[in-house]
């Protein structure tokens, strides 16, 4: 009876349990959208913004989204943004990432990339959500010209799909307000994708404070602005109006250079430090205004009225002003400077002071232990009939030296952490170091590591092994506030090392002030350091030598009279030698190291800034703005800073250029015509089978109008290139037959009024040896006084 009536209450209450309203356990249910670039298209290599959308359907979530991305195969980290959603609430947040790209360490792209933590990524749990588990945007290579517009008409723009720029992989034009659901970024990083930026009559003067600086900080790391002219421009342009070129006055009417029609346009001059690009007589029509180390050009009439872009020709006249910006780095394997910078100085910069004591040292030591151990302990036991005390007393005795060896050996990686910091800088216009670097870290204990850097300076993780299968985020974390912006180093080892690296620009850093001329083979005049640090193994870099002058203090100045064995200074060349993975058996070596790979490193980032000589000094000043927090660490750096110059000519006479004296470019003319500069050797390379363009290129400070050409030479090493040059006069190639081939009655047929020498290059496949010496040439001629 009992247990029917208790199989009776328990099925009664299965019933009630099944019958009453089910109270649902409280979860946050989030679905995430994203998207990066502009219109979901992002370029490698560079800066970008990122969007994401997350709405809550659920309960109150609090928390961080995270990002884990990779920029390249050896760089990458996590970007932690916080978030608070209230139940039924969507918000869109939006960040810069210092670059994204489709190169995973993991499985691929359809690895989850996108997580979400409650209570934050350091102790909080990942939950699950709907939507978007990673970013799968169009990538472009930095080949491609991305120019974004700020019109209030997009119409009026339409030639900017048709301009044609030379060494370009096709443009992309973006309307960036004219986006739907797109919000101007705040951060210069998130605008670094786009080449140029072109403001057409619109109120820019309008735009948000934040949005403003982050353009102007944008255009002073290496950005480029275009813009027109109309009746109010110092209004209309806000933060930018300072540094327009022009000084504007009477309205006019003038013919433009591959116009039809003449246009309404303002009479202008140009101001003191900008150089004019486009002219019609007199008149100035166009001029760029050097702004840090990038330029705002600004053209004397509308960029958009119909009665200037609907005209034929507009297109190619407007493309004078899009030149390419990216070159691909062949010296660099086509890799980034900072990718390459991951293995050739990040591997030297990681290695640090072994634990090192003197053998002088430890003979002695080994010397008195033994005196104590055998004669003097022996005898003092002995007299007080103690020897079984010699049992505890000698291993003791033993742990203690080995204790104390270990401790003043290792004393300077116990007390804190180490830091070496290496980096290379070009100065810019307003004095201005922009650059990268190399932040790397020896932990005196495990655990965690934060550095804090200003916005103007991006940090990402290298990853010591890029087949780890790790997700970036594991490894570092970036999380981005509103005066700095911090990355965690995530449970270091003791005794590890782990490295930040990164893009940086420091305003108003100073320069060195150059004045110096080149006579009869000499080169003489004066250098003045005026950083605030000093500076020393300062050189003069003319093509691949380096004229050592000495050291300077900050103020200080030096006199420089040296031979140069040339009438004009070279360009600079490539220079330096690989460390990667050389031995490296001393602390003097360690450090000549570090500077080889700044030399041969630097080259290709400063060759595209100019072709000229360059002052280039060390300085073992921790210049780079990124500190390590709540905790003091022992800093070790050497930073390269380079500045380009034009020396003073006195040219007249008889002059005789060699091939390090122009400006050399090689391009592919056909599918497939690779090549790559295979060394320090900046004429040796590695070409596949096709045709190649070569161009040298007179230097700019020779005035073709007072010169005269009477011989000119190509030199060839043998038969594996077919080369050919062009007869401007009769506007075909010409085969090269002799390995030294002159030009004498005819030699200014073959130089262009722009002081170009054209040559045509022919890889087959009964070539042979893949990697060849390219053909140089060698002018001389006459210098009118």
């Amino acid at each position: 009876m009992h247990k029917r009536l208790l199989a009776f209450f328990a099925f009664a209450l299965l019933i009630s349990l099944f019958s009453m309203p089910q109270v649902s356990l409280a979860a946050p249910q989030i679905t995430v959208d994203s998207s990066a670039g502009f219109q979901n298209k992002v370029k490698y290599e560079k800066g970008l913004p990122l969007q994401f959308t997350v709405t809550n359907q659920g309960s109150a979530f609090s928390g961080d989204l995270v990002l884990s991305y990779s920029e390249t195969y050896s760089l990458g980290a996590g970007l932690a943004m916080p978030i608070e959603l209230a139940e039924g609430e969507t918000k869109t947040l939006q960040i810069a990432s210092s670059g994204l790209s489709d190169m995973y360490y993991t499985g691929g792209p359809n690895d989850q990339s996108i997580f979400l933590f409650e209570g934050g990524w350091e102790e909080g749990e990942s939950i699950a959500f709907k939507g978007s588990k990673t970013i799968q945007p169009s990538y472009y290579t930095p080949m491609t010209l991305f120019v974004a517009s700020l019109t209030d008409n997009q119409d009026r723009l339409l030639p900017l799909k048709q301009i044609a720029v030379p060494a370009s992989e096709g443009v992309e034009v973006f309307h960036l307000n004219q986006l739907k659901g797109f919000t101007l970024p705040t951060e210069a990083q998130a605008w670094d994708m786009i080449d140029y930026l072109v403001i057409d009559e619109f109120a820019y003067s309008d735009l948000p404070e934040p949005t403003q600086q982050a353009v102007l900080q944008w255009v002073q790391q290496g950005g480029h602005i275009i813009t027109g002219s109309s009746g109010n421009m110092e209004a209309e342009l806000g933060n930018l109006s300072g540094y327009l070129p022009l000084e504007l006055a009477e309205p006019i009417e003038v013919s433009v250079p591959g116009l039809e029609k003449s246009v309404p346009a303002y009479q202008a001059t140009a101001k003191e430090e900008a150089e004019t690009r486009l002219k019609s007589g007199d008149q100035i029509l166009a001029a760029t205004q050097p702004v840090g180390a990038g330029s705002l050009t600004q053209l004397s009439f509308s960029i958009g009225d119909e009665n200037v872009s609907g005209q034929k020709g507009y297109s190619q006249m407007l493309s004078k002003f899009f030149p390419a910006q990216m070159a691909y780095n062949h010296s660099m394997g086509g890799q980034s400077v900072l990718d390459y910078m991951a293995y050739e100085v990040g591997e030297v910069n990681e290695l640090f002071e072994s634990f090192e004591v003197s053998k002088p040292f430890i003979l002695a030591i080994i010397f008195l232990y033994i005196l104590l151990i055998v004669p003097i302990l022996y005898i003092v036991l002995k007299k007080k009939d103690k020897r079984e005390y010699a049992w505890f007393i000698i291993p003791a005795v033993a742990l203690l030296t080995s204790v104390g060896l270990f401790a003043f050996g290792a004393k300077d990686r116990i007390g804190n952490p180490q830091i070496q910091q290496t980096g290379f800088f070009e100065v810019d216009a307003d004095k201005g170091l922009k650059g990268y670097y190399v932040n790397s870290l020896l932990s005196n204990r495990g655990g965690n590591y934060q550095f804090s850097a200003p916005p103007s300076t991006t940090m990402t993780y290298r990853m010591a092994n890029e087949f780890s299968g790790a997700q970036p985020y594991l490894s570092a974390m970036m999380e981005k506030g509103a005066a700095s912006n911090q990355m965690t180093l995530r449970d270091m080892r003791y005794w590890s090392v782990e490295s930040i690296m990164g893009q940086t620009y420091i305003e108003d850093s100073g320069n060195f002030s150059i004045d110096l001329e080149v006579a009869e083979e000499k080169i003489t005049g004066t250098i003045r350091n005026n950083f605030p640090f000093a500076v020393e193994d300062v050189s003069i870099w003319s093509g691949t030598r380096l004229l050592d002058m000495g050291s300077l203090n900050p103020g200080e100045e030096l006199a420089v009279d040296e031979k140069v064995q040339a009438d004009i200074l070279s360009p600079a060349a490539a220079i330096g030698q690989s460390y990667g993975y050389q031995p490296i058996s001393d602390l003097e070596e360690l450090d000549k190291a570090r500077r080889q790979t700044l030399l041969s490193t630097s080259y290709e980032q400063i060759s595209q800034s100019g072709k000229t000589p360059y002052v280039i000094a060390y300085t073992k000043d921790a210049i780079v703005p990124i500190t390590l927090e709540n905790q003091r660490a022992s800093v070790e750096s050497v930073h390269l800073i380079a500045q380009s110059f034009k020396p003073e000519l006195s040219l007249s006479g008889d002059i005789s250029l060699n091939a390090d004296a122009f400006t050399m470019d090689l391009a592919g003319a056909s599918n497939g015509a690779y090549y790559d500069n295979v060394s320090n050797d900046p004429y040796l390379y590695y070409m596949e089978i096709g045709e190649y363009d070569m161009t040298y290129t007179l230097p700019e400070d020779i005035e073709l109008k007072k010169a005269s050409w009477n011989e000119l030479s190509v030199a060839t090493t043998g038969q594996t290139l077919a080369v050919s040059i062009l007869n401007l006069d009769s506007g075909e190639y010409e085969e090269i037959t002799q390995s030294n081939q002159k030009f004498t009655d005819n030699a200014k047929n073959y130089l262009s009024a722009e002081g170009t020498i054209k040559l045509k290059l022919k890889m087959s496949e009964s070539s042979g040896n893949p990697e060849v010496i390219v053909p140089k040439v060698k002018m001389k001629g006459v210098i009118a006084p």
